[in-house]
């Protein structure tokens, strides 16, 4: 009997400390600024570099990924935190391309913005014309440097066809730091099973997930299955 994704996450991966208590303010309850005394010279503000993502959230419920994936600033974020080699998407060792480049595509077709707790942001989709190979892009947007993770979902061919329901799938969770196993944040796991639930709704896709593996920046795989 096979599980779903949602099953899988809470079984393999180790429940998460309780996640920080800083949050955020989206751009929507911003409150007037004051005005500056020009002779009190420029005012300096704390880095705050991905807050610009907040405005794709809008329209609820589904927000505007395709405009997202067009922004040269989300390239430039992925290009920064997510170059490294990966093995998720292409056929053949050493031929693959790099992970900043497969991330757009997995996100390619239904994709949705949804926002969690006034702190968390989550961008889900999946391939063109290959919805068993589906993705989700998770920021953390509460914490000075904001914690971002790629999980992937792809089929895994050396059992069952896509359309049998004993077929097996792979799951690979890439953060743009280093975390041990036992890091992994609570909301991100709860990220992934509402993404396990829409898809099933939508898609009628339960994935039965035969690995999952951590993959941290430095290359270092860690098998949570």
């Amino acid at each position: 009997m096979y599980r779903t994704l949602q099953l899988a996450i809470f079984t393999l991966l180790v429940t998460a400390a309780a996640s920080l208590c800083a949050q955020i303010t989206t751009p929507d309850t911003l409150s007037p600024k004051t005005p500056r005394n020009p002779a009190r010279g420029p005012v300096v503000k704390p880095s705050d570099p991905l807050q610009w993502l907040w405005a794709f959230a809008k329209p609820e419920p589904i927000g505007r990924a395709a405009d997202l994936r067009l922004d040269a600033r989300f390239h430039a974020l992925l290009a920064d935190d997510f170059h490294r080699p990966q093995t998720v998407w292409g056929s053949e060792p050493g031929q693959n391309q790099p992970l900043d480049a497969i991330i757009p595509l997995f996100l390619s077709r239904y994709g949705t913005i949804t926002t969690q707790q006034n702190r968390y942001l989550t961008v889900d989709g999946c391939v063109p014309d290959f919805c068993a190979a589906h993705g989700l892009l998770w920021f953390d947007l509460g914490t000075p440097h904001p914690l971002v993770i790629f999980a992937a979902v792809n089929w895994a061919p050396e059992s069952h066809t896509t359309d049998e329901a004993a077929a097996n799938y792979n799951l690979w969770i890439y953060p743009n730091r280093e975390f041990s196993a036992d890091e992994i944040p609570l909301a991100f796991t709860e990220s992934l099973s509402h993404w396990d639930a829409r898809l099933a709704a939508a898609h009628r896709l339960v994935p039965h997930i035969e690995h999952a593996t951590l993959v941290e920046p430095s290359g270092t795989p860690y098998a949570l299955t």
